[in-house]
Formats: structure tokens, C-alpha cells, sequence
């Protein structure tokens, strides 16, 4: 057998031990889910659970497949990913020349540090009583406190991403001529995008629960509002169904970023190594 069919064979191994420990993985995580739906279920039949404030995993899980058949739901799902949409939108186009103004230039940084460090801490709960004062519970409250809250995590890893940018780098561009657009592209940007997908990825996360708490707690439409509804009208297994759906919106995110960054970052050593 030539070199070449060896090569091959061994590249199709791999890739099947490779499919083979995903799968694993996913069973195993299947698993750990079933396993916890099983316990939850025991422990509230049992009466190891409250049954006034735990109702059974099954009643929760139909209250689930109730609300995904009906329009409600959608569009308090709709109502809640608009606003953290929105808010996200605004933060990428706050953080992107910021970031890089602060990360490259001494003078915007020495300028803004003290004000981004004030900022950084306060929570964006703290904020609502002051949004609300301003546009009570609309969504352009919810939008502000969104931006509020997920702006430092990009705003953050920006900088950092522009910090690392070689001055030798930009140097060795400026002699060879490559311009403006080369320099981005191939220096500028391979160093940045690992980080900022990085921040956007929290931010994300960051924004689906600050809308949601914002709903829930400012009165907003939304997933939260129907949360706070289902709470006073004690619907717990409605309420405890859509708590579980908003855990599952967040790990839908997570999947999805996951998938935008094996192409975007093929190159990085992050991504090569899962694959390897």
C-alpha cells in the first residue's frame, strides 16, 4: 500500500474516532439530563420536594409543550430577542472603535480609564429604577439596560485585542506598502477577531439575561413578564417551563456562536486543537 492510501486511511480513522468521541459526549450529556428529569420527578412524587413550590419534572415538561403550540409564547420569545438583538447591535457598534481607539492610542485610554472603571461595576438592576423613571416599562428600557450590561465584555476583550497588535507588525506592513485594507486583513484582524468573538459570545449571554430580568422585574413584554404573570397567578408548572425555556434560549446561543467560530477561527489554535 503506497504512502499516499496510508495517509488516507489514517485521516478516515481519525475523523471517525473524532465522530465517535462527539456522539459519546452527547450521550453522555443526554444522560446527565434524563437523569436529573428522573430525580426531579422522584423527589417531588416522594414528597422530598414541596410539592406547593416543586411541581413534578412531567408537569413541567407539559406545561412546556403547551406553550411551544401556542402564538403566546412565540411572541414573548420574539419580545425578548428583540431586545437583547437591539441592545447587542448597539454594544458591537460602542465597543468595536472604542475598543480599538482605547487600545491603540495612549491619549483615549489615559482619557477614559477612570470612567470605564466607574462604570464597569455598577449592575445594570441598579440602573432600572432610573430607566424606568425615563421610559418606564417599554422596550427601550429594556434596550438601555441590555447595553448597560453587556457593553464591558466586548468592550474589554476590543482593547485587549488591539493591545496585541505587534508595533513590529504594523512597521513591517508600512515597508512592504501593503496598504490599508492588507494590513486589517491579514494583521489586524487575525488578532482581534479571536477576542472579540470571544466578548461578543459573553455579551450575548450577557444581554438574554438582562432582558429577561428586565422583563421580569421592570414589566417589560417578554419571556421575564410571563414569568412574573405565571408567579402571581401560582402557575408554577408554567413558570418552572419557561425558566427551563430560557435556560434552553441561552444554551442555543452558545450552540450557535460555537458554530460561527469554527469557520471564522480555522486557523486558531483554540479550534485545532478540539479538532485534534
Amino acid at each position: 500500500m503506497s504512502a499516499g492510501t496510508w495517509g488516507m486511511a489514517l485521516g478516515k480513522a481519525v475523523k471517525t474516532r473524532q465522530r465517535r468521541l462527539r456522539m459519546n459526549h452527547s450521550l453522555l450529556g443526554l444522560g446527565t439530563v434524563l437523569f436529573a428529569l428522573l430525580l426531579w420527578e422522584f423527589a417531588a412524587k416522594t414528597g422530598i420536594l414541596p410539592a406547593v413550590a416543586f411541581p413534578p419534572a412531567s408537569a413541567v415538561l407539559a406545561a412546556l409543550g403547551q406553550l411551544v403550540i401556542g402564538t403566546g409564547f412565540w411572541m414573548a420569545l420574539g419580545a425578548t430577542l428583540s431586545g437583547a438583538g437591539v441592545g447587542l447591535l448597539i454594544v458591537v457598534a460602542l465597543a468595536l472603535p472604542l475598543g480599538l481607539a482605547i487600545g491603540r492610542l495612549q491619549a483615549v485610554a489615559k482619557s477614559t480609564t477612570l470612567v470605564i472603571e466607574f462604570l464597569k461595576p455598577i449592575p445594570p438592576v441598579a440602573l432600572l429604577p432610573l430607566a424606568l423613571l425615563f421610559w418606564g416599562p417599554s422596550p427601550t428600557m429594556k434596550i438601555f439596560l441590555v447595553v448597560m450590561g453587556a457593553l464591558w465584555p466586548l468592550l474589554v476583550q476590543v482593547i485587549y485585542g488591539a493591545r496585541g497588535v505587534e508595533k513590529t507588525q504594523l512597521d513591517l506592513s508600512r515597508s512592504y506598502r501593503l496598504g490599508w485594507v492588507r494590513t486589517v486583513r491579514h494583521i489586524l484582524l487575525p488578532t482581534l477577531l479571536p477576542h472579540a468573538l470571544v466578548g461578543l459570545r459573553v455579551s450575548a449571554s450577557i444581554a438574554i439575561v438582562v432582558a429577561v430580568v428586565a422583563e421580569l422585574i421592570g414589566g417589560a413584554p417578554g419571556l421575564g413578564q410571563d414569568i412574573a404573570l405565571a408567579q402571581n397567578s401560582a402557575d408554577l408548572p408554567k413558570m418552572y417551563a419557561l425558566i427551563m425555556a430560557t435556560g434552553l434560549l441561552g444554551l442555543a446561543i452558545n450552540g450557535l456562536f460555537s458554530l460561527i467560530s469554527k469557520p471564522l477561527l480555522f486557523w486558531h489554535p483554540s479550534v485545532r486543537t478540539k479538532e485534534n
